[in-house]
């Protein structure tokens, strides 16, 4: 309600309702040009109106004001097909009960190309601020629209550092530091090489804003070559740069010092075939390599291994929490198509447990159910966000 008049106090309207307006008069609302307009009314329709004022000034915790300003343009119009209704519905739930697959969920609504509806982006850019690990893809998804609505208000601004779906040659020579940065982060997508040589060779005249921000890209996607460059950031003008350089550089370092991860696959196999099998060693790898694709044949022997050690009784009672552990990861990480390897599984166990069948003792005790009700989750979701088939 775009108004100037000031709301009657709400104890009043209620006695006067009480009453009735035919023996109590409705007071003016306070303001220019208020008297005349309610003059001419129904008292019960002022009544009305002034209630409804006093309840969206309560609301709101102050008097509606008359807006002066000049309104913004009009979001952009976006051409990218809408988002899939059950994958909308996906998506609630998983900003409700399953924040862990957003990250992958956002990844597939990118490739799959759809726009989101627009009640759902100030909850993602919200989520974004604190977890950069889907910035990227949330960028993308969100798209002009979504620079818009962080232009016009809102502490989103991270999302205008973000490339954007083209590159425009004007961001680079905008003067504007977002937009320069956006550039380059674009180009990493594009060809990394080319932003590592246009971050080295226009390094000199940037401001500190700026070199802020292509730092954390280095950083973003951290490579060796970079390492002598970023030493010599260390000695900047701007103690920002000189501590930014300094951590980076030290990051550098230690991965530089650090020997190649192993295969997956086969680190798996070396680790279940020594003394512990599922145990620490084994529990220890996995858990570093959670929030990365793991290949399927790694998944299945870690599955198998898994449910032959349910299936003993002899296991020793601390591996319980190893199990539990890397079942959860298992659902989290492995291919979504593991699900019908465990979903046969699932089977099989409801076989051996039925009264006839060959016992609890063949029976494992991991919760297969629970890993498959994950991998089902995250099957459907994907699924959800594939082209439909005409």
């Amino acid at each position: 309600m775009v108004t100037d008049t000031q709301p009657v106090d709400w104890a009043e309207l209620v006695s006067i309702a009480l009453v009735g307006t035919d023996r109590r008069p409705v007071p003016q609302a306070a303001g220019p040009g208020s008297a005349a307009g309610q003059a001419s009314q129904d008292p019960a329709l002022v009544l009305l109106s002034q209630a409804a004022l006093s309840a969206l000034a309560w609301r709101v915790g102050r008097p509606p004001e008359r807006f002066e300003g000049t309104l913004p343009a009009p979001a952009p119009a976006d051409p990218r097909p809408p988002l899939p209704e059950p994958a909308a519905r996906r998506l609630r739930t998983i900003l409700e009960s399953y924040p862990k697959y957003l990250p992958e969920w956002l990844a597939a609504v990118r490739a799959a190309g759809y726009r989101l509806p627009a009640a759902f982006l100030p909850p993602l850019l919200d989520l974004g601020r604190t977890n950069m690990l889907i910035r990227v893809d949330l960028a993308a998804v969100a798209g002009e629209p979504g620079r818009w609505l962080v232009a016009t208000g809102g502490n989103w601004k991270y999302l205008l550092r973000e490339a954007r779906s083209q590159l425009w040659p004007e961001d680079w020579q905008s003067p504007d530091p977002d937009d320069r940065i956006a550039y380059v982060a674009g180009l990493y997508l594009t060809d990394a090489d080319a932003a590592r040589r246009l971050i080295r060779e226009t390094w000199a005249g940037e401001r500190v804003p700026v070199k802020l921000g292509l730092l954390a890209l280095l950083s973003r996607y951290p490579d060796q070559e970079d390492l002598p460059f970023v030493q010599t950031l260390i000695r900047d003008a701007s103690k920002q740069v000189r501590d930014e350089a300094t951590l980076l550089a030290g990051s550098l370092e230690r991965k530089r010092d650090k020997p190649q991860p192993p295969d997956f696959t086969a680190e798996v196999a070396r680790l279940l075939a020594g003394a512990r099998g599922i145990g620490r060693d084994l529990h220890n790898f996995v858990m570093t390599r959670t929030g990365e694709p793991w290949p399927l044949d790694g998944a299945q022997l870690l599955l198998d291994a898994l449910v032959e050690h349910g299936r003993r009784a002899d296991q020793p009672a601390w591996t319980g929490w190893i199990a539990e552990q890397l079942q959860v990861a298992l659902a989290d990480n492995a291919p979504v198509a593991l699900r019908d390897r465990v979903a046969a599984l699932v089977a099989e166990q409801a076989v051996a447990t039925a009264p006839g069948g060959p016992g609890v003792n063949q029976a494992s005790r991991i919760d297969l159910v629970s890993m498959l009700a994950l991998l089902d989750f995250r099957h459907d979701m994907l699924a959800e966000l594939a082209p439909p088939i005409f």
